[in-house]
């Protein structure tokens, strides 16, 4: 997940670190892209961004480039392992991240 800007999805899953969470969801609602972190299944909304926007536009780019495969994201010295997967939520495109400590 290199590149010459911060990854945002290295930031959100770092926040969901911070969180104690094992998932990142991230749909759509209301005009905006709408991050949530669980853990067991209970969580809430940590960002939201505007669906049409720079940040909501590199964030579906970038989990549409890791949908594929897993990969690796360094957070405070601890190594997590990331997979996304794709679904429908309401006719809209949703993302599941799901992290592993490794």
């Amino acid at each position: 997940m290199g590149s010459k800007h911060e990854s945002i999805v290295r930031r959100l899953v770092a926040k969901a670190v911070r969180f104690g969470a094992d998932t990142l969801e991230i749909e759509y609602r209301d005009g905006h892209q709408e991050v949530a972190v669980l853990k067991g299944g209970v969580g809430f909304g940590i960002a939201r961004f505007p669906s049409f926007g720079v940040r909501a536009t590199s964030l579906r780019e970038e989990l549409l480039s890791l949908r594929k495969r897993k990969a690796r994201v360094a957070v405070k010295g601890a190594e997590y392992e990331i997979r996304t997967r794709l679904y429908e939520s309401f006719g809209e495109t949703a993302f599941e991240v799901r992290l592993r400590r490794i």
